[in-house]
């Protein structure tokens, strides 16, 4: 036997991996430390007709001539035109004032409707569920829509990609939102608003993950033997906060938790992720059934429960593949409407830009052949157009037979 000590070996692993990953780091964000460091890339006229607004391009560029007091943007090489983010967000809320933006195109709530609360969910692990919560709340807030991330993952990998590290950076996360003052040793939980950090994506917030929420299954456990309620933690904490925000949305982790089950309670919307491969098909059917259960329990508790949207998303799809067309259609035959239209295809500007911790809508797109970067930007653009349909219908801007085109 060689007599390795479990603990020591392991730890001396993660502090090798964690020195190796900061010098990475810091030499893929060079000359800044962080990622946050470098701000957010500007974007063109073009982008701002296609997705921000959905407007004819030729319309737009007109308004931006016409309508006095709009930002300018600032001219780049190649005759280009871009704006920040920022100065996009404040030509909506002008062009919108104006009329020029209907109500069904306009992201904000209205007084009377109510925060989407999008659970992304899956018990399996490696079904892009990060990947979509990342790529979809940035399409959604470039769309004008104020999101809060609220990444329930130990593992908190959502945090990381929007460079918030709470473990690290010594700020609150979501346990300490969570915890039981009962059995935490005295320890206070944090107000919701003082663990919501800003990122440097504007009109996205995040309530970060944190390894801590290990430690909520063992108190949740230990809580509930003591009759105190786990459910409505989450739905409660949110309730203080939800007003200020569009869409709140859950990022979970690869397991059944309290926390999860308290997710689950909290949101009226879900997007289920599914790989393209028949054996996630298989383990769908299981983790269905585990759901349906889950629901079936915390509808004894609130008997109103019921969701404005469950929808299931092809995820890592290659339409070339006949085998994943024919899974595809299996599908898309036996749930039907159920399936988004459009796939999360597999592509290599989503590995790429995964290696270098950017959804797509960071990178420059002339890091990509144009149709490569274009067949991915139409894919994530679809299924947030998708979502977005469904957030209107939600808030009855929309009928349900009807498109926001």
């Amino acid at each position: 036997m060689r007599d390795l000590l479990g603990s020591g070996t392991l730890g001396g692993f993660s502090d090798a991996l964690d020195e190796a990953l900061r010098l990475q780091a810091s030499k893929l964000h060079a000359p800044d430390s962080r990622k946050s460091d470098k701000g957010l890339r500007r974007f063109t006229i073009r982008e701002m007709a296609d997705i921000a607004f959905r407007m004819n391009y030729n319309t737009l560029r007109h308004h931006l001539k016409s309508i006095e007091g709009l930002p300018e943007g600032i001219m780049e090489p190649g005759n280009r035109r871009t704006f920040s983010l920022e100065e996009i967000h404040e030509i909506q809320t002008v062009l919108h004032a104006a009329g020029k933006i209907p109500e069904e195109l306009f992201p904000s709530k209205l007084a009377d409707e109510s925060t989407t609360k999008l659970l992304v969910y899956n018990l399996k692990g490696g079904v892009s569920k990060t990947s979509t919560a990342a790529n979809l709340s940035q399409f959604l807030a470039l769309r004008g829509f104020k999101v809060l991330l609220v990444d329930l993952d130990p593992q908190a990998s959502l945090s990381d990609l929007f460079d918030i590290q709470a473990d690290l950076d010594d700020i609150p996360s979501i346990y300490d939102v969570l915890r039981y003052e009962e059995q935490s040793e005295g320890e206070a939980r944090v107000p919701i608003s003082e663990a919501i950090q800003a990122t440097y994506f504007p009109n996205i917030d995040i309530i970060p993950g944190s390894i801590s929420l290990t430690e909520f299954e063992y108190e949740t456990a230990s809580a509930a033997a003591k009759g105190i309620p786990f459910y409505s933690r989450i739905s409660d904490a949110l309730s203080l906060v939800e007003d200020a925000y569009d869409v709140v949305l859950f990022d979970t982790p690869p397991h059944m938790s309290f926390c999860v089950i308290a997710a689950l309670y909290a949101s009226n919307s879900m997007l289920i992720p599914l790989s393209a491969g028949m054996l996630d098909v298989v383990s769908l059917v299981k983790f269905l059934d585990l759901a349906s259960s889950t629901l079936e329990s915390i509808e004894e508790v609130d008997p109103g429960k019921r969701f404005d949207f469950v929808r299931i998303l092809l995820t890592r799809y290659s339409p070339n593949d006949p085998a994943q067309l024919q899974l595809s259609s299996f599908l898309r035959n036996t749930l039907g409407p159920a399936m988004l239209n459009t796939d999360f295809l597999a592509s290599t500007a989503i590995a790429d830009a995964g290696n270098t911790m950017n959804p797509l809508l960071e990178v420059d797109p002339s890091s990509f052949t144009r149709k490569t970067y274009d067949r991915i930007l139409e894919s994530l653009h679809g299924i947030a157009l998708e979502v977005e349909r469904e957030i209107m219908v939600g808030r009855g801007r929309i009928g349900n037979s009807e498109e926001t085109s």
